[in-house]
């Protein structure tokens, strides 16, 4: 649905995506992370058709960004991070204005309308200012406009950035459910801690990817070393001492946490003694009861540091 093939997009004069090659096919849910100025949002908006392709090419089901602009256009959503100035233009406006530019009219166009103001908790509100809107509420509204046209592709920049609990949670289940319809969605992650909600994954440093694969932990664990956090109720520094004595980092966080760092686990040989999972099992062996276990912080945002 989206292919990057050795994409060149400049902006101001400099590179800012340099000769990348990816892909999302239809189904696909893929998180785009990297440290500030990678390139996450100039990926998105020139796949969204905002920013020129200098070279190499980008295409949308098949129609390149280069040769075939607006048809590529008709098949995507775009939702930037955040709500461009549209001085004292209501909400139901600006809405059925990109619904006209989406080819939609009459019922349809005032049904998507209707379906977009719900999804950023304007039913009844439609006479409501735009800019007087709250970054949240601006954010949804934004993610209504993009899916007015039920677009097959879905590029979304910071998607849970200024969202309340709630309107997160409504955005991830939308995510999924796409997923699901077997649409494809490609977002920015701009805390690079990666919901649940996305299948794939990619690492962009300097407009290049220098990771990528399916978006679970054991794609990523090889190679490096990680920070995990055990919850030990009463025993953190009991189980810091098996840790030492197995040869991991260990620091007691408090009675309860304990923090250490150990090597990911393909890339190790499994005889390898501070394994995470032969640390739980040798501190739970000792009869220390392990309540939770796992990478800390989220092993999404270690990926951006560079590997131990």
């Amino acid at each position: 649905m989206l292919r990057c093939d050795r994409a060149i997009v400049e902006r101001s004069g400099r590179m800012v995506i340099d000769r990348l090659s990816l892909t999302a096919a239809a189904g696909e849910t893929l998180a785009v992370i990297g440290r500030s100025g990678a390139g996450k949002s100039s990926l998105l908006a020139a796949a969204a058709g905002a920013l020129p392709v200098r070279g190499g090419d980008i295409l949308v089901a098949g129609h390149s960004l280069r040769r075939a602009a607006d048809a590529a256009r008709m098949r995507l959503g775009y939702v930037p991070s955040h709500l461009p100035a549209w001085p004292a233009v209501r909400a139901d406006e600006f809405l059925a204005l990109f619904g006209r530019a989406a080819g939609l009219a009459g019922r349809p166009l005032r049904e998507a309308v209707t379906r977009a103001l719900a999804l950023a908790d304007l039913e009844g509100g439609g006479a409501t200012a735009i800019d007087t809107l709250p970054d949240g509420q601006a954010k949804m509204l934004l993610l209504g406009r993009a899916l007015l046209h039920d677009p097959d592709l879905l590029l979304v920049d910071d998607p849970c950035g200024g969202l309340d609990p709630h309107q997160r949670r409504t955005v991830e289940r939308l995510i999924g459910d796409l997923q699901i319809a077997g649409r494809t969605v490609v977002a920015a992650i701009d805390d690079a801690r990666v919901p649940d909600c996305f299948t794939h994954l990619v690492v962009l440093a300097e407009g290049r990817a220098v990771r990528q694969g399916p978006a679970v932990f054991a794609a990523f664990a090889s190679g490096r070393d990680w920070r995990c956090r055990l919850s030990c109720p009463g025993q953190a520094a009991a189980a810091a001492t098996i840790a030492g004595r197995l040869g991991a980092r260990a620091e007691v966080v408090d009675a309860d946490t304990l923090d250490c760092t150990v090597p990911g686990g393909p890339a190790v040989p499994p005889a390898s003694p501070h394994t995470l999972a032969i640390l739980v099992e040798a501190v739970v062996g000792a009869g220390i009861a392990v309540t939770a276990a796992g990478p800390h912080p989220h092993w999404t945002i270690q990926l951006l540091d560079t590997p131990a």
